[in-house]
Order: structure tokens, then sequence, then C-alpha cells
């Protein structure tokens, strides 16, 4: 499967901030923009309150790795922001997909209602 599409720009982030929808947990805050795009953008955001550079990192390969595995089961023409919380830094990779995949499911991206695919 070829990478998403990344949000990069400071305005793609500012519209997806101003006019997407906000779904949180404990672990993550998502912000979801309907697009005429027909394709997945992504963007991950995890601020210096996280922690420093390696557990900001760990928290960012940990929404790439779980975006990559729910990405077949999610709607195209969407731009995602992703922000990582603190507390997420001490997640599981598992647990971290089952975190993501309840906010994409709560803002019904989802083409199909079952349960995460497990390995």
């Amino acid at each position: 499967m070829p990478d998403p599409k990344k949000l990069k720009k400071r305005s793609e982030f500012q519209r997806a901030y101003q006019s997407g929808n906000k779904y949180w947990n404990r672990y993550f805050v998502i912000y979801v923009l309907h697009t005429h795009f027909d394709h997945l953008r992504l963007g991950i955001t995890v601020s210096k309150k996280v922690g420093k550079s390696v557990q900001r990192n760990r928290v960012k390969r940990l929404i790439r790795e779980s975006f990559r595995h729910l990405h077949p089961q999610m709607q195209a023409a969407y731009d995602i922001v992703v922000v990582g919380r603190t507390p997420a830094s001490r997640l599981k990779c598992q647990e971290a997909q089952n975190a993501l995949y309840a906010l994409f499911r709560r803002a019904s991206i989802l083409i199909d209602n079952g349960s995460p695919r497990k390995k």
C-alpha cells in the first residue's frame, strides 16, 4: 500500500482545525474535514508538552503505523489531523490502533463497522 498523502502546509492544518469536526479521547484528538480529493490526507501533530523528541517521535510512529493498518477500512475524501496527547507516549501499538479506531468510528469515516483487525 502506498503511503497516504500528507498534510504539510500550515494552512492545510488550520483549515482542518477551524472547519473540521473534532473528536477526542484520552490519547488523541482528531480533526476530520471532508474534502473534494479522492484520497485521504493525514497530518500529525505532537506538542513538546508530550515529552522530549524520543517520546514525540514514538507517538508519531504509533499514529502512522495505526493509520497504515486502518487506512483500508476508511472512506476517501477526508483530511485528518491527529494530535497526540501525553498519555499516548505510554501506549503499545495495538492499544494506539484501538484508540484511533474508536475515534474514526465515532467520526463515521470507516467503511465497515466491524472490529479492528488483529494480527
